[in-house]
């Protein structure tokens, strides 16, 4: 299980965000201090509040001391996010997320892939992708459905969306995705509209 570590500097967000660890956190109050032990931070989860004092370089020095990175904003942002995940942060999420959510959220950065919220994902996901995709080299692999459904997460579409779109169920859409992630290499839809976005370039 993996350890958590919390800063987080409203007590309603605290609150929310301990109700949702299945083991008990560590609350944390120095992150300059914290940042100077980089020994003792491999492998563990900080759930972090970005406020004025968290600073990017206190961010990129945290990440690149082998822990995960959980961001939380009050306001969030497409470009606060492309700028957390190019700092290292593996996750980012509103502060006041649903603890649901965010126990998806820890559960899926412990697995070792990234979390984005949906909404973000989608508008990720379409900032990267241009309007139509020349190259048709990665649909080698794939089957015309799987080919139909990658193109609808490339325009940023959730599984409901698409399970609208091409008339199947929405666990269809997972099973197909499942293969295609499989098939094109990639642990999630955002490492699949990268690896897309990098044939296209």
């Amino acid at each position: 299980m993996t350890s958590i570590l919390i800063y987080a500097q409203d007590p309603q967000a605290l609150k929310l965000w301990l109700n949702a660890c299945e083991t008990t956190p560590k609350i944390i109050y120095d992150l300059e201090s914290l940042a100077s032990h980089p020994e003792t931070l491999v492998g563990k989860l900080l759930l972090l509040h970005r406020k004025h004092d968290v600073t990017d370089e206190l961010i990129e020095k945290l990440a690149h001391s082998g822990m995960d990175i959980l961001l939380f904003s009050n306001q969030p942002s497409l470009e606060e996010s492309v700028n957390g995940f190019k700092l290292g942060i593996k996750g980012y999420l509103n502060t006041f997320a649903s603890s649901e959510r965010i126990k998806q959220a820890i559960k899926t950065i412990g697995l070792g892939h990234i979390w984005l919220g949906q909404n973000i994902m989608q508008a990720f996901i379409h900032s990267l992708t241009p309007p139509s995709i020349s190259s048709d080299s990665w649909k080698l692999a794939l089957t015309d459905r799987e080919i139909e459904v990658t193109a609808l997460v490339m325009e940023g579409k959730s599984n409901k969306e698409i399970a609208e779109a091409l008339e199947i169920a929405e666990r269809t859409v997972k099973a197909h995705l499942q293969h295609i992630f499989q098939k094109l290499d990639v642990k999630d839809r955002l490492s699949l509209a990268l690896k897309i976005q990098k044939w296209h370039d």
